[in-house]
């Protein structure tokens, strides 16, 4: 059973370089896997806010330009 406290795992496999995943267990100590969520989270945050960053660095006028030639595709 599942409570907003602990939601629904997947369990999927990733393949990374050798060295990093040494690097990675020795900094995760015995819980990789929340390591990796972890990791996981923080890049998806940092991703969103350089994103968000880059729209308001936008002129307004560019990003109605680009949204009508979307638009128009």
């Amino acid at each position: 059973m599942t409570t907003p406290r602990t939601p629904a795992r997947k369990k999927v496999s990733i393949t990374l370089p050798f060295e990093l995943e040494a690097r990675g267990q020795a900094a995760a100590g015995d819980n990789f896997s929340a390591y990796m969520e972890q990791a996981l989270e923080e890049k998806l945050i940092n991703d969103g806010m350089l994103e968000y960053n880059r729209l308001r660095a936008l002129d307004p006028a560019e990003d109605l330009f680009e949204a009508a030639e979307a638009d128009a595709a």
